[in-house]
Parts: structure tokens; sequence; C-alpha cells
């Protein structure tokens, strides 16, 4: 019944993790038309799920046995659900009879994920099949800008033969239109009205549509533009703001946000109280400046559209504007970004860490210093360092495009088990950036006043990844200086193999840099 049901959709892939009581579940999925991985660690398998999603617009699930197997899976669906991506996670699970009664691996399962999701299906095994049935496809037809949780109980003897799928195919049970999904929207009276208004872009899926046109007409009709790499826009189109607030800020009286995740923090203190209408597909609605006024159900591309079609004209033309930085000297982040933004080309992935990486990003970004045609992404939604090398993974793996992902030491460390998988690894470029701890916490002074800057929030260590990255799977290189960073990254790039390369760098340079990145 379940692989049935499932053939409805079209996924991206899934991924599971071993164990005894999902292995109904394996034997069922086993013969979909999809990719499938086996990952160890099923906090890991989640985020590959996450990153095949992602990268390919479609569905993915990650499949997992019962109890604490089921718990690791959180992370994921928290960045799921703020990142609005269409995960499923199938969850075996004990009778409910044997639950609380001293069994291995039996939790109180079924309502684990439920604060993140936006569907969930509970199987009952006193229920008809019918009924099961129905319960998993109105699970599946939320599986919409957000994770869904699929909880099956599963009795004893577990490993008995699946009988061969049904012939033909059924209709997806998924909506096929979106824009019929949502009310129709008005643009608000005070923003019709407004003479300053600024459009907010958050982060964007590549596959909700091609927003440039729309952003291009608003900028000629006078609207200001602020966004960043994980817009998907070119930087010649739009504001960096979180960089260009010296430079002055408009006397803005209406913001308007759509999209997900917008890194800026100074920004939004800037513009906290301003006039705000906030537009997406489902709650929450964040209220980034404390001033909403308007909130709106609607699918993003939907909302910009309408936004560029119904915003009146004020009279002028809108361009954005360029706080110009030196270029940073000597060897340290700055210079190691820097280098790294100048290096890739057109038609790549690149994934970003958070904490240090996605800020270097969204500056070098608003310097026009990466080639046109690069897709950015990020895991913005909750902004851990949870999975970022597996969702980098996941993603390559079911979009076959060539990937690369640029993060820290620590990230790459606490997501030891993305590589711990049964079959070959995609070719994943991973440059690891290590300035031996938390360098974000050496740019904000509470941490260093309290005197366990290093210790409790830096995590100041000597270590490499170099153990790490070749148990998983991948091929090592490292460079500490730019010579060997010229000498290794030919090698590096044309690894066929999982290819790690270690850049090291001072971490009090790098503090140095960053703060002084436009001269001061």
């Amino acid at each position: 019944m379940l692989r049935d049901r499932f053939t409805r959709l079209d996924w991206a892939g899934w991924v599971a993790s071993p164990g005894s009581r999902c292995a109904p579940l394996v034997l069922a999925f086993r013969e979909l038309e999809a990719p499938n991985q086996v990952l160890l660690d099923e906090r890991s398998a989640a985020h590959w799920a996450l990153g095949a999603a992602i990268a390919t617009g479609k569905p993915a699930f990650a499949v997992c046995t019962s109890g604490t197997a089921a718990l690791n899976f959180a992370p994921a669906v928290a960045e799921a659900f703020y990142q609005q991506v269409a995960l499923l996670v199938v969850t075996a699970d004990r009778p409910a009879a044997l639950i609380d009664n001293g069994q291995g691996q039996s939790i109180r399962q079924e309502r684990i994920f439920d604060d993140h999701l936006v569907g969930k299906g509970l199987l009952n095994l006193e229920q008809t099949l019918e009924w099961n049935a129905a319960v998993v496809d109105q699970a599946l037809a939320s599986l919409r800008f957000g994770p869904v949780h699929l909880n099956v109980p599963m009795a004893e003897p577990l490993y008995d033969l699946i009988p061969a799928a049904e012939s033909g195919s059924a209709e997806s049970v998924l909506p096929a239109a979106h824009s019929s999904l949502w009310p129709s929207l008005e643009l608000p009276a005070w923003l019709v009205s407004a003479r300053r208004p600024l459009l907010v872009l958050g982060q964007w899926s590549p596959f909700w549509g091609d927003s440039l046109p729309l952003i291009r007409e608003l900028a000629r009709k006078g609207w200001m533009i602020a966004a960043e790499p994980l817009s998907q826009l070119p930087s010649d189109a739009t504001e960096q703001l979180e960089d260009t607030l010296e430079l002055g800020l408009p006397d803005l009286d209406a913001v308007v946000s759509i999209g997900g995740a917008w890194v800026a923090k100074n920004a939004k203190a800037k513009l906290k109280g301003c006039r705000h209408w906030v537009i997406g597909p489902r709650d929450p609605l964040p209220d980034l400046f404390g001033s909403v006024l308007s909130r709106s159900y609607a699918h993003p591309y939907d909302a910009l559209k309408l936004l560029a079609a119904e915003a009146p004209d004020l009279g002028s033309s809108w361009a954005p504007r360029r706080r110009p930085a030196p270029a940073s000297e000597g060897w340290q982040d700055m210079a190691v970004h820097r280098a790294i933004a100048q290096k890739i080309s057109s038609g790549w992935d690149l994934h970003w860490g958070n904490s240090t990486p996605i800020r270097y990003a969204n500056f070098l970004w608003g310097q026009d210093l990466f080639a046109p045609g690069i897709r950015h992404f990020g895991n913005r939604g909750v902004s851990g360092i949870d999975g970022i090398t597996s969702t980098a993974l996941g993603a390559m793996w079911a979009s076959q495009r060539p990937t690369i992902l640029v993060t820290g030491e620590l990230s790459f460390l606490y997501d030891g088990g993305a590589g711990l998988a049964f079959d070959a690894l995609p070719a994943l470029k991973v440059v690891v950036v290590n300035n031996q701890g938390g360098q974000i916490f050496q740019w904000i002074e509470g941490p260093r006043a309290s005197g366990l800057l290093d210790r409790n929030f830096g995590f100041r260590h000597r270590r490499s990844v170099s153990a790490s990255a070749e148990n998983q799977g991948f091929s090592y290189r490292s460079a500490g200086n730019r010579v060997e960073l010229e000498a290794a990254w030919p090698l590096f790039m044309s690894d066929s193999g999982p290819a790690v390369l270690e850049l090291f760098t001072d971490p009090d340079a790098s503090e140095k840099a960053w703060k002084g990145r436009f001269g001061a």
C-alpha cells in the first residue's frame, strides 16, 4: 500500500539508514523509480534528503527505524520547515501496545516533530487498509513548502516479501497549479501611497520562477531592492544593504518582504519600525522589523509578479549602490574567500556553511566578485551547523550538477557522518576554512568580555579535518598560504571523486581583516 501511494509523486530521491523495524518500508520502497542511498547516521541521512529536495525542486524523503533513530531527523525537519522545503520523514514504530513497556528502541514518537511540520500521517495497525491509505494520501498532499512526518507502526514478522507493485501509474497527490492554492492578493492601501518603498527578496528557490525580470521592473518603477546571493539574483540587480548602510539609507516608508531568510542583521535593526508587508506560502510569516501591518499568503513568485505589475510607477528608476572595499592583503579568511570566489566559474552550485562563510559570501557578492550563473545555497532556515556537508552531498547526488561547499572546520567535524554512505559519494568539492575555532564569536564583544571566548564560545583548537575527511571517503589536500593554494586548487578541482581542500588561516589576522574590510 505504501509503495503504491508513493508512486504518485516524482521524487528527487530517498535515503535510508540501517535498522530492523524499518525493513518492510525499505522492501516496499526499493522499486520506486527514484535514486536511493543508505547512510549510517540518521541525522546525515535526513540532511541528504533535504539537499536532494533543495537542488531539484522535487520532494525527497528519508526513512529510518524506530526510537532514537527517529529523533535524529529533527535538525533536518526544523531546517526544512523554516526553509520551506518539501521533505518527508518516514519513521518506523513499534505497535502502540509496546510503547512504555520496556521494549528496545521504543519511544513516544508520534508527535516528536509536531511544532515544525506542515502535515503528518499516523498509521494505525488496528484500522483497515483503506483507512491507512487515506492517511498516507492526505499526508503526501500536504508535502509542499515544508516537511511532513509519516509514522508507521510495524508488527513482526518484519521481513515477509512485499508483493510486486501494481501496474500503471496514478495521478500525483500534489496540486498541480500553485496559484489556486491561495486567495487573490491586493496591494495594501498604505503601500500604494508609499513614495520610498523597499523590497527585501530573501532566500529563493531556483524552481519558484525567474525573479530577475520582475526585479528589473520594480527597479524601473523606483523601488529599492535588497537581496543577498541566496536570492539567486545577480549582484548588479540589487543592494547588499548590510554593506551599504553607511552610504546613507533613504527615508523609507514601506518594506515588502518575500522569500526565505535574509541574513543582514544590522539592516534588520536599521529598518525597525518601518511599515511592513510580509508575504509567504504559509506561517510563520516573520515580523523582521517589529512593524508588520499586513500579512498575506501566496506563492513567492505569484506575489512578486503581482507586486511588479500593480506597484505604482514612482517616476524615477533606482540603481544599486556599492560600498567599495580594498583587496585584503596577506593570508587570512578574507583573502581565502576572495580567492575562492574568483576561481568558481558559471554553472556551478555553491553551498555555503553557516556562521562566517555565508557572511563572506554576502560581502563578496556585494563586491560583484562572483561569476554570473552560479546558484547559491545555504541552510539559513535555522542557520545551524548541523548537516551542512550532508545537505551539499545530497544536493549533488540528486541534481548531478557540479557542486562546491565552502564551510568551516567545526561544521565539517560536526557533520562527520555525512560521507558514511553505502554507495560511492558524489564528487563534491569541499573547501574547509580552518581558522582554529568559531571565528564569528571573535566578531562580537560579549564572548571576548566574558573571558571564556576560546574555551566555551569559539572552541579554539589545533585540529585538522584530515582524518575525518579520509574516514568519510574524501581525498584530502591542504594549503597554508597563497602559493600552496594555487598549487593545490587545480588538483582539487580535477579530482574525479569527492575531495576536501583544507585552508589553514590565522584567527586573529582573519578577525582584523574582517573588521577592517572597508579600510576602517
